[in-house]
């Protein structure tokens, strides 16, 4: 179950093991008690207490693998199916164990625990109807607040009625007898219950019409059976109403919007595919071209990342390398990624601008629009193949790390500007440096660093240099898997809360282009030379045989 987190796995573990147990000791109980002597009343509302359980078992298996339980009011969901099992447990113990002296005792213990249930039960349903609506304003925290209180007092009431039995008292013989202020038991339920129906009439815009139907079921269902059971004394049918109507409110609500979420996911899915068609990822990038070897990745936290990075030539001579990071997460980020993205491209290609120049176009027209308030950490560096020298532009990004050849990966740390989309009229600073036969660049994001283990500790800049390092002279293919094996070694399983995106480029310069082009003819020299003497035997070999 990836899709669950440890904490909500080891709830659902035990709910699975507890509700078959309490439904099975019922069931013990029941047949230890025996139905001998027991009012028909009774009876009735023992089996339809059982037949309740069984369908929340069923129901909680569903909930199980829904894939919304992530959210809210699947969680208040959860709660509330929990608290209406026990409640339909302690219901049917209560009627098994009235009238017996032995058992005072039990009786006493049980009818609390029922009637402590039925105000969390209604202040849960509020919780679920209020967090599936995503109400947050004022009168939804002052409501809350008021409820809370409510459910404070009404359980101080139920403690209380121990002492005093002005709700319900258990005589010396064990019998349960209600008393005249029985009815203001349930005056908290009844508020709540209002409380939902005025919030679901303000909301019913956001409602469909089955949906509604389902709500109001649910208000008044339990509301009738309760006020029905106050004069009908022995037949408690309220547990197992609420339970039928949680059905009906788990298929009507959840199942719609799990629909709705498939369809979201897959949206998302395809975003995800175009974000990642987006980026260059074929590699070798340019095989024809000897001076360079590179590669790049992008691992994204969630469905669609704000990470991105890009690499593409200006000209026969100049390749410019892009390493950025949008502010924020999800479907927002991306869109500000693909917009950053091709503007840096578009003003890069022109081959007018060096990289600061080239940010500052950036960051004009992104403030022109940015009200969302998000911005882009940017890496941009122009580098020139025939000689090796570069120019930089750090817009609040990580520090690269470079390795000379022979030598190890340094972080070369200097001093940055501001970020894209922060501010206005900015003029970015630039960094000159200078790659020779040999080096490599190995430029990321700080999803790489902050990468975080079970105990929040991070990777850190030394982790990632030691990962660098220990085969500082590898490809850059080979670089980047070494340290993404080393940042899932110390992640060990942990989530992933940010994008990890990397990019290495080994510079040969345009001595290695020639050294390279002098291997191929070498190569194909020796290849036709192969050729021809295979072709030589072959000949000789038809020649001596045709005389034999």
């Amino acid at each position: 179950m990836e899709f669950m987190t440890k904490k909500q796995y080891r709830g659902a573990i035990a709910s699975m093991f507890n509700f078959p147990a309490l439904f099975i000791i019922g069931i013990v109980l029941v047949c230890l008690r025996g139905i001998n002597g027991l009012e028909e009343t009774y009876i009735i509302s023992i089996s339809v207490d059982l037949f309740g359980m069984l369908m929340g078992y069923v129901l909680y298996i569903c909930c199980l693998f829904d894939v919304e339980k992530t959210d809210a009011h699947i969680n208040n969901y959860f709660y509330l199916l929990n608290v209406t099992f026990l409640t339909l447990f302690v219901d049917a113990g209560s009627w098994l164990v009235d009238g017996v002296p032995s058992l005072r005792i039990a009786n006493i213990i049980d009818n609390f625990i029922l009637f402590v249930c039925s105000p969390i039960q209604a202040f849960l349903f509020w919780r679920y109807v209020s967090s599936f609506l995503r109400i947050e304003d004022k009168v939804y925290r002052i409501t809350d607040s008021v409820l809370k209180i409510g459910l404070f007092i009404s359980l101080i009431s139920r403690i209380v009625n121990i002492f005093t039995g002005h709700y319900y008292t258990i005589s010396s013989e064990g019998v349960y007898t209600r008393s005249p202020l029985f009815p203001l038991s349930i005056s908290y339920v009844i508020i709540v219950l209002i409380v939902v129906a005025i919030f679901v009439i303000k909301e019913h815009r956001n409602f469909k019409k089955y949906q509604l139907v389902v709500l109001v079921a649910y208000v008044m269902a339990p509301l009738l059976a309760s006020v029905f059971t106050i004069f009908v004394y022995g037949l408690s049918v309220a547990p197992a109403v609420v339970m039928l109507t949680m059905l009906l409110m788990y298929c009507a609500l959840n199942i719609s919007q799990g629909r709705e979420k498939a369809v979201a996911d897959r949206d998302l899915s395809v975003a995800s595919a175009i974000q990642q068609n987006v980026l260059p990822r074929i590699f070798p990038y340019l095989p024809e071209r000897k001076e360079f070897d590179l590669y790049a990745s992008m691992t994204a936290a969630k469905e669609v990342g704000g990470d991105f990075y890009d690499f593409f030539l200006i000209d026969e001579d100049h390749i410019a390398l892009v390493m950025a990071d949008v502010s924020g997460k999800g479907i927002p980020a991306a869109l500000f990624m693909m917009i950053a993205r091709t503007m840096i491209k578009n003003y890069a290609m022109t081959g007018q601008y060096s990289p600061a120049k080239i940010l500052e176009h950036v960051n004009e027209q992104i403030m022109e629009g940015n009200d969302v308030g998000l911005f882009v950490t940017v890496w941009l560096a122009i580098i020139s193949l025939k000689d090796g020298k570069g120019v930089a532009a750090n817009a609040g990004h990580e520090h690269p790390a470079l390795r000379r050849n022979g030598g190890n990966f340094e972080l070369v740390k200097y001093r940055h500007s501001v970020a894209i989309g922060t501010m206005e009229g900015v003029r970015f600073r630039e960094h000159e440096f200078e790659l020779h036969p040999g080096d490599t660049l190995f430029v990321y994001t700080d999803g790489v660093a902050e990468a975080t283990n079970s105990n929040s500790v991070l990777f850190g800049d030394e982790r990632l240099l030691e990962a660098l390092n220990k085969n500082p002279g590898a490809s850059p293919r080979e670089l980047l898997w070494n340290v993404m094996g080393e940042i899932n070694g110390f992640v060990n399983g942990a989530k992933q809360f940010d994008d990890i995106t990397m990019l290495s480029l080994k510079y040969f310069g345009s001595e290695g282009k020639e050294q390279n082009e002098t291997e191929e003819k070498t190569e194909e020299n020796t290849e036709e030379k192969a050729e021809e003497k295979t072709e030589e035997n072959t000949e000789e070999k038809a020649e001596e045989k045709t005389e034999e």
